[in-house]
């Protein structure tokens, strides 16, 4: 649900990214008193798989597709405030670096999916975590739920941003826009509930203390899970990547279906598109298997630069508290 410019107005834009600003300057604020000394490493790792699975997009009914969030996945691996910090990095490397969502339309997009999908994805699944039992079972059945109703409540949320943009438009037909976006997005939501889900009673069962809040450590080293998460996402991007679906995504078929004007595509980014890192035609597929590799590991790098300073403010504080 990459919103470009053009389709929302700009009052909407600032409403919704000073919302966004005050959010993740909130998370950054409370990740100053929760960091460990994974949290940083794992913070970019977890970033680096969401961004390789955002590239690979899967078809859903009625000629559309859509793709990982993992919004509810990074909150529960990391916890709601970096889980919300590494959605964001995320969103601003896919447009800067490849021209992926607007640069106005920033706000609504980290709102809708790290802001809505960290934080309230994070409240959601805990509370039925707590209802089913604190078991394996307990926290999947949280984040299934969590990753549905969180893609859901985005959609929602969108199209009424859609309505209040186009309140002036008589060809705008909000009814009609919203059944689409919810007819879509319910479709998405459970490819998403499916692979989070999947991801998290692997991790639950197999590393339960790579979990943010996680059982009694079992002390075996997380730097070999690390390595083998960015491994992981290299490889999504390298050969999944060339197979994404085509078709477009939810919301650019609801635009289509709802007949909008076409969005603008604004610069400030390195590349047109992840399908054009190469430049000659002919290059497209290579392209984008470049553009996984390069976002994958610079995401994974920022990360690691931009924590740095909080793992010292961190370390500074635990020190003046025992002096």
């Amino acid at each position: 649900m990459h919103i470009p410019d053009g389709l929302l107005d700009t009052p909407v834009c600032l409403v919704t990214g000073g919302i966004s600003l005050a959010a993740v300057g909130y998370s950054v604020h409370r990740l100053k008193d929760s960091l460990a000394d994974r949290t940083v490493p794992m913070t970019g790792m977890v970033a680096a798989l969401v961004f390789a699975g955002q590239m690979v997009n899967f078809p859903v009914a009625a000629g559309t597709s859509g793709h990982l969030v993992g919004a509810v996945l990074a909150a529960r691996l990391l916890g709601p405030w970096a889980g919300c910090l590494a959605l964001t990095l995320v969103l601003f490397v896919q447009k800067f670096l490849f021209n992926d969502g607007g640069l106005l339309a920033l706000g609504p997009n980290v709102l809708h999916m790290a802001v809505i999908g960290c934080l309230g994805g994070y409240a959601i699944q805990s509370a039925v975590a707590r209802l089913t039992g604190d078991t394996v079972r307990g926290r999947v059945i949280g984040v299934v739920v969590a990753s549905w109703f969180t893609v859901m409540a985005a959609a929602v949320l969108c199209s009424v941003e859609f309505a209040i943009s186009h309140a002036a438009n008589p060809d705008f037909q909000l009814e009609r826009f919203l059944a689409l976006m919810m007819l879509f997005h319910a479709l998405i939501g459970i490819g998403e509930s499916l692979i989070s889900g999947g991801v998290i009673r692997f991790v639950a069962t197999r590393r339960p203390e790579l979990l943010y809040n996680p059982p009694a450590s079992s002390g075996r080293p997380w730097r070999r899970t690390l390595v083998a998460g960015l491994a992981t996402a290299l490889l999504v991007a390298l050969l999944l990547s060339p197979l994404a679906s085509s078709a477009p995504d939810g919301l650019e078929a609801a635009v289509q279906q709802s007949e909008l004007p076409a969005p603008q595509s604004a610069g400030l980014s390195l590349f047109g598109g992840y399908d054009q890192v190469l430049g000659d035609e002919g290059w497209e597929s290579w392209s984008v298997v470049l553009s996984g590799l390069i976002g994958t590991l610079v995401v994974f790098g920022i990360a690691m630069v931009l924590g740095r300073p909080l793992d010292r403010t961190s370390d500074s504080a635990a020190g003046a508290s025992r002096g």
